[in-house]
């Protein structure tokens, strides 16, 4: 039978062509029958999708890690540019700053661009890489919102506002640039105070070591521009109408002794008033301690904490108006008490002491007094804490000489004999370490002030720090405190069981005098109550504050129990105790306190700023817990 050319089987000719059936591909065949081809088919789909999965892959992988050096590579070229940007301001080149600013902004911009892409964002996901993919891309972020918001703004007033804006000439600070920076300060401000919490939040725990000693660099980075620009901005809304802008000002300038210790640092000397007006600043009436008697009454209601604490002498006598930590109190009892006897009204109260007048005196350079004497960086400390007492007994002698330097190094720096810079590292310095305070009567300038370390006041302790207070009370009556080392330290900070954190501070007293203080010093400074305290002898009253809510457990020294009584200052644990050496004796006290609930994972002390004075930070574990 003839068959069609081409068929695999016979078929007769005539025989009708079987239907076509859409399906019947996969219908199987009968067994026995020849196995279809189409799982080979199906395997091959599949192989394709998974090479095609890879090839993405590989590819995705490439991209971000071509972007992340060339992000690397934009990040390293911007944070030389950012120190020179900082080089250029301080030296005034504000075009040159201008230039730096600008190539700061283009790679730092270019490496946010390169972090943020949606493969970036994607691949962040990824374990382990995701971390690290997640830490490069918000640090960038945070470089490109600096440079941005914060440093190009800056640069731009850079001509027009620095710091030889804030010297004064004949007396004489110039407003202008003040009142015109302010705008561009106060959103720089801002900016960085973002890019702060911003960099703070960045997760560096399970990241690669460059990666983590990055965003620490940055941190501390944007912390420290934070402080620079916070200060600056600051100063532009403040010093306007400190120096008379909307009107006259009277300011009281409190020199303090640190030869006879205070919490904020030492017994208020010498006084004198700093009258402002239009920018203008002039030295008014001076006085000292001596012509201040004890009030008959408080001065002005004392909070309850303080007065149980201190005493109503805080409110009587001038010389004990700082017995209290909170100078804010301080300088309203100082102008209240200037007001009722001279009266002045008091805008504002400065205190200062001779240490931080040495950081001044190096901007200054030296100056010649009345007396002869030529008053130096080198030489301000030891002439006027114990010299002084030496040559004048006669303690309206010793004020005439206080008077006579705060006059002449005031007449220095108003007449604008003084290097710009470093007067304001000086002041910058003096008030780091708690030197230079301020309290100002007007209530939106305190509120300024609040945030600052020109406030002073009771410590702040935050989610990552606990901070303590260590404050000092001179209780012999002498000026031995020059002789006095004070050395601080938080000890140790244990978790316990129940997850309280367990704090020891330690304080260290010692006094360096020579072995015959006693009698070879003059009864001035030696002390002139030997019927209650050792002439020689140094005896303080230390009061610890720590964080609210804490409890003091247990007051030793030499693994004995250390006599010591508690109390509370406006929600502060306080813990105090009295401690006398004689000439070159020394003593450590140690208090064991019970903290509330912290996740603080530093602790630190704010001391009395004494003529020698130490403290030891230490990083503390993190607890979580409650005293019950």
């Amino acid at each position: 039978m003839p068959t069609r050319p081409g068929a695999d089987s016979a078929t007769p000719a005539d025989e009708p062509a079987a239907p076509y059936e859409p399906n019947a591909g996969l219908v199987p065949r009968e067994p026995g029958g020849s196995q279809p081809r189409h799982p080979r088919r199906r395997k091959r789909i599949v192989l394709f999708s998974v090479l095609g999965v890879v090839v993405l892959l590989v590819a995705a992988v490439a991209w971000v890690g071509i972007r992340a050096l060339l992000a690397k590579g934009e990040l390293e070229k911007a944070i030389p540019l950012a120190t020179k940007v900082e080089q250029n301001l301080a030296s005034g080149d504000s075009a040159a700053a201008k230039r730096a600013s600008a190539a700061l902004t283009k790679h730092a911009g270019k490496a946010a661009e390169l972090t943020s892409d949606p493969i970036w964002r994607v691949a962040e996901i990824v374990p382990w890489l995701g971390g690290n993919l997640t830490a490069v891309r918000q640090a960038a972020a945070v470089t490109d919102a600096v440079a941005e918001h914060a440093v190009a703004p800056l640069t731009g007033v850079a001509g027009n506002f620095t710091v030889a804006s804030l010297k004064p000439k004949n007396g004489t600070v110039d407003l202008g640039p003040l009142a015109e920076a302010a705008p561009t300060l106060h959103a720089a401000q801002l900016a960085l105070a973002d890019a702060k919490t911003q960099a703070h939040a960045i997760k560096t725990g399970g990241t690669i070591g460059a990666v983590a000693s990055a965003v620490s660099q940055l941190v501390k980075g944007v912390d420290t521009a934070s402080d620079v620009v916070d200060a600056a901005a600051n100063a532009t809304q403040l010093l306007p109408s400190m120096l008379g802008a909307d009107g006259p000002r009277n300011y009281l300038l409190l020199i303090q002794n640190p030869s006879e210790l205070r919490s904020t640092g030492g017994v208020s000397g010498a006084m004198a008033v700093l009258h402002t007006d239009k920018g203008h600043i002039a030295l008014g009436k001076q006085a000292s301690t001596m012509d201040f008697r004890k009030f008959p009454s408080e001065v002005m209601p004392l909070p309850t904490d303080t007065a149980a604490l201190y005493g109503p002498r805080v409110a009587q006598f001038i010389q004990n108006i700082n017995l209290t930590p909170r100078y804010s109190l301080s300088g309203e009892l100082a102008a209240t008490m200037w007001k009722k006897k001279f009266g002045i009204t008091i805008d504002g109260v400065f205190k200062i002491d001779p240490v931080a007048l040495s950081y001044l005196l190096k901007a200054t350079g030296p100056v010649k007094l009345a007396t002869g004497d030529t008053l130096s960086s080198d030489n301000a400390v030891p002439l006027l804490l114990s010299e002084v007492y030496q040559r004048y007994p006669d303690p309206r002698m010793q004020d005439a000489f206080f008077a006579s330097v705060a006059s002449t190094v005031f007449q220095k720096i108003t007449a604008g004999h003084a290097d710009a810079s470093a007067l304001v590292a000086a002041l910058a310095k003096a008030g780091g370490e708690g030197r230079i305070l301020l309290w100002s009567g007007h209530p939106a300038e305190q509120k300024v002030l609040a945030g600052t370390t020109l406030a002073g006041g009771l410590p702040v302790s935050t989610s990552s720090t606990s901070q303590y207070g260590v404050y000092l009370n001179d209780s012999t009556g002498s000026k031995m405190d020059y002789y006095l080392k004070v050395s601080v330290g938080v000890a140790s900070r244990v978790c316990r069981a129940d997850g309280h954190p367990n704090t020891r501070v330690s304080v260290t007293l010692t006094n360096t005098a020579p072995t015959d203080a006693g009698t070879a010093l003059p009864a001035y400074v030696a002390g002139p109550v030997p019927d209650t305290v050792t002439p020689g002898h140094i005896r303080n009253k230390v009061a610890i504050y720590a964080p609210a809510g804490s409890l003091v457990l247990s007051t030793t020294s030499g693994g004995a129990e250390f006599p010591a009584n508690a109390a509370v200052d406006e929600g502060h644990t306080v813990g105090q105790f009295e401690v006398e050496l004689a000439p070159g004796a020394s003593k450590t006290v140690t208090m064991n306190l019970l903290e509330t609930k912290s996740t603080a994972t530093r602790a630190d002390a704010v001391v009395t700023p004494a003529l020698s004075t130490s403290v030891k930070q230490m990083v503390a574990p993190k607890c979580s817990g409650s005293v019950n």
